[in-house]
């Protein structure tokens, strides 16, 4: 059995300190409900505000790879939000992994509901839409597999959320067309479409989540930063190198890595 509140406190040491372990104390989750307990331990060691959710594995592929029946989610702490441009202390041993996504702000309180919310209940407090880069990152080392489960337990594998200026006019994105250019460097490495996420249907990352987190006792609140899921690839950034997310009409989003 692990022990929930060793791993918890551990893996938000590593955050704060920047540092990578070769093992986790308390052991490593057996199973997803193990992973959010210790997601749930981290919620309340952190002591900082949660500023959104990150929804992860929203395609199977991505689900096959990480050993996972379904997506998974993790929270983005407030201090870790940040306006593009963006500068990013992460040198090594840093993962620095970049994906570019769609991005939704809450303009209200999601209510309280009997049976599951439907992509219109989320339609209804969705405000906007931003091109986003989430820079995925590891507390633990390669000597720890990755999967689901360990990213999971692991702050969801959140290591920073970049935003750009969005839209009001969500509504009107063609997301499953939409095409997103992932440029490390200068030069593109990537492209992509929000087809990667939920079948072309983003809103239904949202939808997935808010059900996903009634489970837990959470819930979603106004203002809220919701970062939906890949769309392009999951690729390195080089230290001391950048991405920049080209969502074409929608915007750019750019994170500088010191």
């Amino acid at each position: 059995m692990t022990d929930v509140s060793a791993a918890a406190a551990a893996l938000v040491s590593a955050r704060r300190e920047g540092s990578i372990m070769d093992e986790l104390p308390g052991g490593m989750p057996a199973n997803l409900g193990e992973a959010y307990a210790i997601q749930d331990g981290i919620l309340a060691e952190m002591g900082e505000v949660v500023a959104g959710w990150k929804v992860a594995f929203t395609n199977k592929p991505g689900q096959e790879k990480m050993g996972v029946p379904g997506p998974g989610a993790g929270p983005i702490f407030a201090s870790y939000v940040l306006k593009s441009p963006a500068t990013v202390r992460m040198p090594d041993p840093g993962l620095r992994i970049s994906e570019c996504e769609f991005a939704f702000r809450l303009k209200a309180d999601l209510p309280a509901k009997e049976g599951d919310y439907t992509d219109n209940d989320i339609a209804s407090i969705v405000g906007s839409v931003h091109p986003a880069i989430e820079i995925v990152n590891r507390r633990m080392s390669s000597a720890i597999p990755m999967s689901g489960v360990a990213i999971i337990a692991d702050h969801g594998g959140n290591g920073a959320f970049a935003y750009g200026l969005g839209t009001e006019d969500w509504q009107s994105v063609d997301y499953a067309n939409h095409k997103v250019r992932q440029i490390i460097n200068g030069e593109e490495k990537a492209t992509g479409t929000g087809q990667n996420v939920m079948d072309g249907n983003p809103i239904g990352s949202i939808t997935w989540l808010a059900n996903h987190l009634k489970l837990r006792g959470y819930g979603l609140k106004a203002g809220d930063w919701i970062s939906s899921g890949s769309a392009a690839d999951m690729l390195p950034v080089p230290a001391g190198g950048s991405v920049k997310g080209d969502f074409g009409a929608l915007g750019t989003v750019e994170v500088i890595f010191s």
